[in-house]
Order: structure tokens, then sequence, then C-alpha cells
């Protein structure tokens, strides 16, 4: 893979990166539905209000790196902030990719084992980090080649399934809508606003790999603000459905709402246990999720010690995720336990060191400009 700044070539184009923030953007938050313990049969308002997170993460880090075309955040750290402070501000970064490559690996680690319980539990992590490795080795052009293929098929699957479904909910299940107000509608968006909508941070890291060369041009935050929109209206789709098709009091109990929502499928005596397909687009999303936030960790550590390539990193990165995921999380409830306390730990990624970065960019420039020099 050849240097950006110093071919000014772009690797990947803004389909495809349309295509990597829509998969971030999915994995298990297909198939769990946070926030209805708080929310309730309004939860469908509070991932409406938690997407807005997603774009508050994007566009505060496009800022600081509109202003340094070619540099990665990591480098960008360590130009303006120093390698000491700017070092611990990337291993900030480094530990949240890592509890969330930590927690990907959990979804499917758990599912399979509810799913298939005779199964070795170690079975899903090998043969999950497995191909997870070769991937991250054969580069994020190729993966954004492969997603071409993989993601409208699987969008389609997804929508497929909700649309057989529909004969089966009861859309009075949907009302009265805020008939609560909105206090649990906001306490029911904390949890969506972390998962899945502020996971897509790892999407801003890509900034490099498209026009950065091109001084900035918002051109960027088109193609994910775009899938930030549509993965909230099938986010969306899924709450509804999965709320209409069982009352309130059966709903929160449930583990995986929108996975007993498609096993109601039935058409005639010919399509029924349809749930398979949904385990599909569930797998396929998360294995992109995987493989997008393992390659920013391998990116932050090949760009903070300049040494290799994010390739080089990638089996020793995933077996430290694969040795650590089952000692971080010993069982399937710390996984919901986790994802308020995650999200506060990380408010100040999201957005205040992205923007002190920008300001503190600017500043610099301002300052070398009004001594006479080149900017910076």
């Amino acid at each position: 893979m050849n240097n950006l700044s110093e071919n000014n070539k772009e690797i990947i184009s803004y389909r495809q990166l349309f295509l990597l923030a829509l998969a971030q953007l999915g994995g298990a938050s297909i198939i769990y539905l946070p926030g209805t313990a708080e929310a309730g049969k309004d939860v469908w308002i509070s991932n409406i209000i938690a997407s807005m997170a997603a774009y508050v993460v994007i566009y505060c880090h496009y800022l600081p790196l509109s202003l340094c075309p070619g540099c990665s955040m990591t480098k960008t750290l360590n130009k303006y902030w120093g390698k000491f402070f700017g070092g611990l501000v990337n291993l900030y970064y480094f530990l949240f990719f890592f509890i969330l490559s930590c927690l990907i690996v959990s979804d499917v680690f758990y599912f399979g084992k509810i799913t298939m319980p005779e199964t070795p539990g170690v079975v899903f992590i090998i043969f999950f980090l497995i191909p997870g490795i070769y991937a991250v080795k054969l580069g994020l052009e190729t993966i954004a080649r492969f997603l071409e293929f993989l993601l409208p098929a699987l969008v389609i699957v997804y929508c497929t399934l909700f649309l057989l479904v529909m004969p089966k909910l009861v859309l009075d299940h949907l009302r009265p809508i805020l008939a609560e107000g909105m206090k649990p509608v906001l306490a029911g968006a904390i949890p969506n606003m972390n998962f899945p909508y502020a996971q897509i941070l790892p999407v801003a890291f890509f900034y490099k790999y498209t026009r950065s060369h091109s001084k900035g041009g918002k051109n960027f935050l088109k193609p994910i603000f775009g899938a930030i929109f549509a993965a909230s209206i099938l986010l969306t789709f899924r709450s509804m459905a999965s709320i209409a098709a069982f009352d309130e009091a059966t709903l929160i109990t449930l583990p995986y709402p929108p996975f007993s929502t498609i096993r109601l499928i039935e058409v005639g005596d010919v399509l029924e246990r349809l749930d398979a397909f949904l385990l599909a687009v569930f797998y396929g999303t998360t294995f992109i999720k995987f493989i997008l936030t393992c390659y920013v960790m391998c990116e932050i550590i090949s760009d903070y010690f300049q040494a290799g390539e994010p390739k080089d990193f990638s089996m020793p990165v995933a077996v430290l995720i694969g040795v650590s995921m089952p000692i971080l999380i010993p069982r399937f409830d710390i996984i919901l336990k986790t994802v308020v306390p995650y999200f506060f730990s990380s408010l100040p990624l999201f957005a205040p060191i992205p923007l002190l970065l920008y300001m503190t960019i600017r500043i610099r420039k301002k300052e070398h400009k009004s001594q006479g020099g080149s900017s910076i």
C-alpha cells in the first residue's frame, strides 16, 4: 500500500467509505435492542435521538484531520501535542478500540454458545480471529472492495426478513407514543449512543486513505453522514418491528428481541425459521466491524512507533484480543452492564479531545503565519 502523502493516491473511494461506515454501525446492534429497559416501547425514538452521537463523533474528528492532509490521527497528535502527551492520548484511543474489539468478539462468543451450546467457546474465537488476521494483512483497499460485494447483499437480506415478518406485527403495540414523557426516552438513548453510534469512531481514522490531499474537502463527511442516516433508518426499523411483535412486558425480558422477531416469520408452510439469514447478516457485519477496528489499532501502533505497516501487527493484536476477551468479559451479562460505563469513560475521545486538537492546530498555524513562516 503506497504512502498517500507521497503519491496523492486515493486508496478507497467515497462509495467504499459509505459502505465501511454502514458496516461499522451493524454487528451485534442488529440482534440487540439496547435501551429497552429504560424506554420500553419508545426505544425506537431513543435510537433516532442517539444517532446524533455518530454525526458529532465524525465531525469533531474531521476538523483537526482536515487541517493536516495526508496525516493520520496518531501522527497529528504526536506532531502537535508531543510524543509524550500525544502518546498518552493515542494510548487512550488504542484502549477504546481494544475494548471495542473485545466486545465484538464477545458478541460472537456468547451468541455462539447460546445457539450452539455443545460447541466449545474457544472454537468461535479461533474461527473468527484467523480470517480477521488474514483480512487485515490484505489491507484496507481489499477489505473495502470485498465490502462492495458483501454488504449490499446483507442489506437486502436484512430488509427482506423484516418485510416478511410484517404480517405478524401488531402496530397497536407502538401506541401510545411518549406515554411516560421524554425522560425514559432520553435514558434509553444513552446506551444506544455508544452501541452502536459512537462506535463509528474507527471510520474517522480512514480520513488519510481518501482524498486527504484535497485540503480537507467536505466530501469526506457526505458518505459517512449518509451511512449514519441509512443505518439509523435500518436500526429504527428493527426496533419498531420488535416492539410491534411483542407486548412491552415480554419485550423487556428478551435478550435478542430482533432475533426473536424474525423467528416469527411464517409464509404458508414453505418459509419459516429464517433466523439463520439474520445470523448471516449479524456475523457478516460483525466480522467487518472487527477487522476495521483491528486495522485501526494496528495503524496506531505502526504510526506511533513509525515501524512497518498496519498489516505487520495484525497477528499479535488479534492474539491479544483473543486471549484478553474471556478475562475481561467472563460472563454474558457483563456485555450489557458495560455499555453505559464504557460510553461515559470514552466521552473525551468523542468530542473534547479532537476539538482541543483542532484549536491547537489553528493556533499553531496562526502563530507560524504571523511569524512569516510557511504553514505547518
